[in-house]
């Protein structure tokens, strides 16, 4: 009991030594009264509503008022409902708040013209090179095509061996050999050495 009690005392001791753990800390004590006052207000929008739910009078009042302004019909169960919604309000603070910083976020920067402008500028310029990149290929396509239609002569060993030496070949040769070898590699499958 009193190893644990030592082995304990001695991780407390080395988080505290901690760099990293004491930022942590000193963040956490620095927002405990913005996460106080929100915590706050939500305890109070719960205690409201048990204090109401528990007040029949006050209860058929809301529920006959209710029904006179609200088009729905305001019963039990939906007042049960929102009691409950109003217990799980805790959760839910908890799990909307980093999607809130993310709104908070994206709408600063939707909100900075000039951070817009980049990265629509980096998105054209993006798209601009896959344009010009598959426009490119189309013409080559389109040129290989013509050329192919036009010639006659047959294809003979000697005409392969000579093509297998032009530098494009040679380079669409070797991003397949690579594109191969990577695939293996991925696949864990046992490599092809003789390419």
């Amino acid at each position: 009991m009193a190893d644990n009690h030592a082995v304990e005392v001695n991780g407390a001791r080395q988080a505290l030594g901690d760099p990293d753990f004491q930022a942590k800390f000193v963040r956490v004590i620095e927002r405990l009264a913005e996460w106080d006052e929100a915590l706050g207000d939500v305890s109070t929008a719960i205690a409201f509503g048990r204090e109401l739910v528990q007040d029949r009078e006050s209860m058929r009042y809301l529920m006959a008022s209710a029904s006179d302004e609200i088009p729905l019909r305001v019963d039990r169960d939906t007042i049960v409902a929102l009691a409950e919604l109003a217990s799980a309000l805790p959760t839910l603070v908890q799990l909307m708040r980093p999607l809130l910083q993310f709104a908070e976020f994206a709408k600063a920067v939707l909100e900075d013209r000039a951070s817009v402008d980049y990265l629509l500028a980096s998105l054209a310029s993006e798209f601009e090179a896959v344009q010009r990149m598959a426009q490119e290929a189309r013409e080559i396509s389109r040129e290989a095509g013509r050329i192919a239609a036009e010639d006659r002569t047959p294809v003979t060993v000697w005409s392969l061996i000579r093509l297998l030496k032009e530098p494009v070949v040679q380079k669409g040769l070797r991003y397949a050999k690579a594109f191969v070898q990577a695939a293996q590699e991925r696949t864990e499958a046992p490599p092809v050495k003789s390419l």
